[in-house]
């Protein structure tokens, strides 16, 4: 019966995972109100989302952000009045930039590579690339990161000599040099200008999911283990260090047919209230009998239980028992068989997992040990794969191969990656009109200010997320772009 439920569940979690790799079709839409935003793998231009979509754009704000000869905003029509969309720039000598000049040196000449009205930006033009972020904010209803992405184009034009000499041309066009204002001490120059902080939306989102963070503990170590081997039996009756045996339901088993045995030499036990008891018994040619004792809550003692000395793995070969030992300073139980297959417990006797190429990892995480079963012939298809457990026998990761860090798994097979918590929750992302928690990659990065992952959720769509998953901006178009919104937006 065992293995036919066995089979059962491994049919239903190989049928689940060849659903979850059907390939989607190619036009991606919203997720949200369903309107088209790719066709044959690119870009829509000018897409207008419904008005019930959280990407939803007046008539007049996305009029002005999806143009691709002369965008404006709502205020760009009021020409002479100073650009009020944000509040990122101080007077420039003396005078507000207005909306005119804004927008007309937004648009014109690129002082970088020459190219005209943003078209044909050479590939390596930093406005270029900025400009094309831009955009992607705008068809994306972003209204607040396309803002933020037009406010650094100008100001990296107008700090430059021709973006300079562009505006002093608008506000002065018969030559003459524009007076300076002198009546203060600060400056208004624009080699000394600073952009004021931006205040409408945040760089860095709200956390995606928690964030446990997993702590070393020693690679090995006997503290609060005991395991004794006495010269002379020993007695299960009466009082132990770990408690007393229900002597009555010993009897009743014995009387049933269990084979329990009334004395030992060999025993093992923990410092933890109610944990698991293991006792053994020598025989005269060499091997040796086991007992288990588990915690009766109702009695308040230990009944007695009977430990097989041969198991079957999953392929139905026999395997004999050697061994039955703690680790992890006395949290998990390891019955140890022949050729190296494992079947592993708590301290309490809830089962972890078996099979072979199981370790107990140096790891712990809210209090609970980490368990890793690694690659292992006798699971079939599962067979490259590591899975990672804590002692609850919850699964926190599985993958082909993984890195661990204080607050995260990187789990990689076949292709993909995902980013788990040490609670096994791993991120969503939208891969155009369907969600999955695959990437195509994922790197780790340290700095000074923490560390953070670059996720490559596909061809040119890359997320940024810090270490406690907060994101970062939007999606960018390579993994160098989001490294440099690392260094841009993260305080």
């Amino acid at each position: 019966m065992k293995k036919i439920v066995y089979l059962f569940i491994s049919f239903l979690f190989t049928s689940v995972v060849a659903n979850a790799q059907i390939t989607p079709v190619p036009d991606a839409s919203c997720a949200y109100c369903g309107v088209k935003l790719e066709h044959n793998g690119k870009p829509i231009q000018n897409v207008r989302h419904k008005s019930t979509c959280k990407y939803y754009v007046k008539e007049e704000e996305s009029s002005s952000s999806n143009s691709s000869s002369a965008p404006a905003s709502s205020s760009s029509t009021r020409g002479d009045e100073p650009y009020s969309d944000s509040n990122f720039f101080s007077p420039i000598d003396g005078k507000p930039l207005t909306n005119k000049e804004y927008w007309s040196i937004l648009m014109d000449l690129c002082t970088y590579c020459g190219a005209k009205n943003n078209h044909s930006h050479t590939a390596d033009c930093t406005i270029g690339k900025a400009y094309k972020l831009y955009k992607e904010y705008s068809e994306q209803g972003k209204k607040w990161d396309a803002i933020r992405m037009r406010d650094n184009i100008v100001v990296m034009k107008l700090n430059t000599e021709k973006g300079k000499a562009m505006l002093a041309a608008m506000r002065n066009p018969s030559g003459a040099r524009p007076a300076t204002n002198t009546s203060t001490n600060t400056s208004t120059s624009l080699k000394d200008y600073t952009p004021a902080p931006e205040k409408p939306k945040p760089a860095v989102g709200n956390p995606i999911m928690a964030r446990p963070i997993m702590v070393r503990t020693p690679e090995h170590s006997g503290i609060n283990e005991h395991s004794i081997v006495y010269e002379k039996l020993q007695s299960i009756a009466g009082e132990h260090p770990w408690g007393t045996v229900d002597m009555n339901a010993f009897n009743r088993s014995k009387k049933g047919g269990w084979w329990v045995f009334a004395d030992y030499d060999i025993e093992r036990y923990t410092n933890t209230p109610k944990g698991v008891v293991i006792l053994g018994k020598r025989q005269p040619d060499g091997h040796i009998l086991w007992m288990g004792l588990s915690f009766d809550k109702d009695s308040g003692k230990y009944r007695a239980y009977e430990i097989e000395n041969e198991e079957e793995d999953r392929s139905g070969k026999k395997v004999a028992l050697k061994d039955i030992r703690f680790e992890a300073e006395g949290e998990i139980l390891v019955k140890e068989y022949s050729d190296g297959y494992k079947r592993v417990t708590n301290v309490f006797g809830t089962y972890i997992a078996s099979g072979y190429n199981i370790k107990v990892l140096p790891m712990k995480v809210d209090g609970h040990r980490i368990v890793a079963h690694g690659q292992d012939p006798t699971r079939g298809k599962l067979a490259n794969e590591i899975w990672v457990y804590d002692d609850t026998g919850k699964r926190i990761a599985n993958g082909e191969e993984l890195e661990y860090f204080d607050d995260a798994i990187i789990a990689r097979s076949k292709g993909f990656a995902t980013l788990y918590n040490w609670k096994g929750q791993s991120i969503y992302f939208d891969k155009g009109g369907w969600t999955s928690n695959y990437a195509d990659e994922i790197q780790a990065f340290t700095s000074d200010k923490g560390r953070y992952y670059v996720i490559k959720v596909k061809e040119g769509r890359y997320a940024l997320e810090t270490q406690d998953f907060r994101p970062v901006g939007g999606f960018y178009s390579t993994a160098q772009e989001a490294h440099d919104a690392w260094n841009r937006l993260v305080p």
